[in-house]
């Protein structure tokens, strides 16, 4: 996609690194540098007293920490600090005063920077609800509570009552803030008023209500309409230095390991750099006892890595033998998907299986009561023999038969008996047969039964089932088995069978096979043709994309440039009140001078009177002239935004037209695909 390189875009703005970061002349932070961070010169002239700040130092490794450990102290001259001391103090301290740059230059250089200017054009306004008296209430507690717990009054030398933070006086404020402050960095001197403390410091702690606060705010912090603001401003002061104490006790460190993220060296390192950062305040340049402390740290842990790796590594050797053994085996993959496929068919015989055994249950049931009724038929027949056998031994000891006789007849009833065993099983025989080519017969009968449902329902999935599908083309391609369509639906309904031609309704070789040769071709040839419209498709959907690319990216620059004129209309109405109360406090101070005249002086009451009415004359031409500039302003501002609102309708209509054009295209494109 062409673009003009020169034009700006959120999109691709460049990689920041923290290598990127300027030094202490360019940087608004005011924190000195440690030693081991000066850039030495290989040169002999007079090294530099700028040094890189803490707060954005780079990611060390050891052997860097290692070689930068020693320094001469007679090649530096007098540093600030920024950080707590830890070794007891000698007879001259460096300071700890902390250099801050001017609003006007802060603002202006926030100008010259996008991501900067998009946190500071926006007004934030704070979701807390300070104008609650409860949340006040609470909040103010829990304020009381912590600077009374953490000795507040022993450092400050000032008493805190209970209603101390519910109606608080100037003074009561500027000590909790300045206790507050020193939290973070304990060595920074108060010089100026707190009025002139207060701002700069958020700022530089980045609270995000800034902003919001005014320096008419500043002069009466006691006021029912400042104190709720300034209250919350006390109360997160008071929360990040309990989260900050909380995360130096490593109360975080859990939170970290449970993301997976190791912390041990950022903390030795840290550990190391503070102490040798406590050490340079007071004027201490031998640090090799921390370097000591740092590498034996180091040692300690890398001995903990090592037994991890060793296990690590016997792990990893299983595995690699788990996976070999795997790949001499076989795929898994594809066993596992021949498995699967072979229990769909397993499931698909249950299936019809359960289906044939519903469908004989019928029978079965009529079969068993047919069964049982034939039961009670012999039993009612054995009860009859066995009367008809006692009336017929009475008949045969009546007849007076002799035992030749019994012996005679009974030999021919063994003869009988044989005979009819041996045809019963000669019948039994049979059935066993016959039944064994029934099964054979209905197995095979189920399996082209199968192959056929197959055949259809791939038939009607490619669309050549039935005959007026869109791939038949007038023909029919469906098979049916024609025994299972006559009115018994058996495969054998006489005794002769039946050839292979007469058990299918079509030709297979002849008529079925080279159709489909056929039909596949043509589907090849319509799957090409729609490949080649969907390339054209894609390259125009492309295109499209590529558009609109350029056009948000447009969009952005309204956006930054929107958000400069607003920068500026800012800073005009600062200037502006600031204008405005030198304006009301030079009213003020004439207006006592005039009072004190009247008292002390009688003679000079028309002088005084005259110059009242000159000074009323300016006041009322100051007002004008700064009305007029106002409207001025306010006019330009509003000529701008409705400039940049009409463009931004204008951008979002054609963004709205290329929308509606993709649409229609795709929409074309589908019904092509479709046709």
């Amino acid at each position: 996609m062409s673009q003009d390189p020169n034009l700006f875009s959120a999109f691709k703005r460049p990689r920041e690194t923290v290598s990127g970061i300027p030094s202490s002349s360019m940087y608004s932070s005011g924190i000195p540098q440690p030693s081991s961070a000066l850039k030495r010169s290989n040169s002999n002239s007079r090294p530099s007293n700028s040094r890189m700040s803490l707060a954005a130092r780079p990611a060390y490794n050891q052997p860097d920490v290692l070689s930068t450990a020693k320094r001469d102290p007679s090649r530096y001259s007098a540093r600030k600090s920024y950080a707590p001391s830890s070794q007891p103090p000698p007879s001259q301290r460096r300071s700890s005063v902390m250099r801050r740059s001017s609003m006007g230059a802060a603002a202006f250089s926030q100008m010259n920077s996008f991501f900067s200017s998009a946190a500071s054009t926006a007004v934030q306004r704070d979701p807390r609800p300070l104008k609650d008296s409860a949340y006040r209430h609470e909040i103010a507690g829990k304020v009381f509570e912590y600077v009374v717990n953490n000795g507040f009054e022993l450092e400050m030398k000032h008493t805190l009552g209970p209603n101390s933070l519910k109606s608080p006086t100037q003074k009561d404020f500027s000590m909790v803030f300045q206790w507050l402050y020193k939290r973070f960095d304990p060595n920074y001197n108060f010089q100026k008023a707190i009025e002139n403390e207060v701002l700069p410091i958020l700022k530089t702690l980045r609270y995000p209500y800034a902003s919001t606060i005014t320096k008419s705010q500043l002069a009466a912090v006691g006021s029912m309409n400042s104190w709720p603001q300034f209250l919350g401003i006390l109360h997160w002061m008071m929360e990040l230095a309990v989260t900050m104490e909380r995360f130096q006790s490593g109360e975080f460190d859990d939170a970290a390991a449970a993301e997976g993220v190791d912390i041990a060296a950022e903390k030795i390192i840290f550990r190391y750099l503070t102490r040798c950062y406590s050490a340079w305040l007071v004027e201490n340049d031998d640090h090799d006892e921390f370097l000591e402390e740092m590498a034996a740290s180091f040692e300690d842990r890398q001995s903990g890595y090592k037994e991890e790796l060793e296990m690590l590594e016997s792990e990893n050797e299983q595995l690699k033998k788990q996976l070999e053994e795997m790949d001499e085996s076989a795929d898994p993959l594809k066993k596992l998907e021949e498995t699967r496929i072979l229990l769909e068919g397993d499931k698909q015989k249950f299936v019809t299986y359960v289906e044939r055994l519903e469908l004989r249950i019928p029978k079965v049931t009529a079969s068993n009561q047919k069964l049982k009724e034939e039961i009670e038929a012999v039993e009612r027949e054995l009860a009859e023999l066995t009367a008809e056998k006692q009336s017929l031994q009475e008949a045969v000891d009546r007849q007076g038969l002799t035992p030749a006789d019994i012996d005679r007849m009974n030999n021919d009833r063994e003869k009988l008996s044989k005979s009819l065993s041996l045809i019963s099983s000669k019948i039994t025989e049979a059935k066993i047969q016959l039944s064994e080519r029934e099964s054979e017969a209905s197995s095979k009968l189920e399996a082209l039964e199968r192959s056929v449902s197959r055949y259809n329902s791939l038939a009607y999935q490619i669309g050549i089932v039935p005959s007026l599908s869109r791939n038949a083309e007038g023909k029919d391609f469906e098979l049916l088995i024609l025994p299972t369509q006559t009115p018994e639906n058996k495969l054998l309904a006489d005794e002769v069978g039946y050839q292979p031609a007469q058990l299918l309704n079509r030709d297979l070789r002849h008529d079925i096979k080279p159709a489909l040769n056929r039909l596949r071709q043509e589907i090849g040839a319509r799957i090409h043709e729609a490949q080649d419209e969907a390339i054209k498709t894609q390259e125009l959907i492309d295109r499209i994309v590529e558009t609109l690319a350029d056009k948000r990216d447009e969009v952005d620059t309204l956006h930054a440039k929107v958000r400069t004129a607003v920068d500026e209309y800012q800073e005009l109405k600062e200037t502006m009140a600031a204008e405005g109360n030198a304006s009301n406090a030079e009213i003020e101070k004439l207006e006592k001078e005039l009072a004190s005249m009247r008292l002390n002086m009688s003679n000079g009451v028309l002088a005084l009177e005259q110059r009242m009415q000159s000074v009323t004359i300016e006041r009322d031409q100051l007002e004008h002239a700064c009305h007029a500039l106002r409207e001025k302003f306010h006019g330009e501002v509003d000529k701008m935004l409705h400039e940049v609102i009409k463009f931004k309708v204008h951008i979002q209509e054609s963004l709205e037209n290329y929308e509606n054009l993709a649409e229609e295209e795709l929409a074309g494109n589908d019904k092509l695909l479709d046709s």
